[in-house]
């Protein structure tokens, strides 16, 4: 990931609680817009939960290819473990620092002309709870989730597993919820699918 700001962004940081212990949330956000981003009655705000495994990956990815559009807003959340606060702040925000550089990359790469405004949040606690804080926050049109196919999804920085957040959002979420699955588990599952003997000719 790129480490240095992207040229044709302006960024700032806008939110950083990591070293006040009276906080009631503990987060580092970053925010950046590209340069003539201009905010419209029409502007769309999505919020895409993004963990640093493979499904978070394909998830940013997707959204930043696939679905953002120019003139809309692109808010990134990612969790971070507890127990990291008791170690280097400095980690942290170096991390989200070269988050923020990549998604600024990768817009640019899939749409050099789009103008978007980005916000990175980095939350420490639990994930569930603070999606529904920013989704109550940023009134997204729709959220965007990856998953791996399995009951536990890793997130954030740090060791440990969370409950299923592309159920949880699936259930309890205000908004539509947009659920990524890699690629290489569509293919195999596919791939599985045509080799069944029992399968339908809808498969052929």
């Amino acid at each position: 990931m790129p480490q240095t700001p992207v040229p044709g962004y302006t960024a700032k940081v806008s939110f950083d609680t990591f070293e006040n212990p009276a906080a009631s949330m503990f987060s580092f956000t970053l925010s950046s817009k590209s340069a003539g981003y201009r905010r419209t009655r029409s502007t769309r705000v999505f919020l895409c939960a993004s963990s640093p495994d493979e499904s978070g990956r394909e998830a940013l990815d997707w959204a930043l290819e696939s679905f953002i559009q120019d003139g809309d807003e692109f808010v990134v959340f990612r969790g971070v473990e507890d127990d990291v606060l008791d170690k280097d702040h400095d980690i942290v925000r170096d991390d989200a620092r070269t988050l923020m550089a990549y998604i600024q990359a990768k817009s640019q790469e899939f749409d050099p002309d789009r103008k978007l405004s980005i916000i990175l949040e980095y939350i420490a606690g639990k994930v569930t709870d603070n999606l529904d804080r920013l989704i109550a926050l940023y009134k997204p049109d729709s959220v965007v989730v990856g998953t791996r196919g399995r009951k536990t999804w890793q997130v954030g920085i740090g060791k440990g597993t969370m409950g299923s957040v592309s159920k949880y959002c699936l259930t309890h979420s205000p908004v539509p919820i947009i659920v990524v699955r890699p690629e290489r588990k569509v293919k195999k599952t596919i791939e599985k699918r045509r080799a069944d003997p029992k399968r339908g000719t809808h498969f052929d």
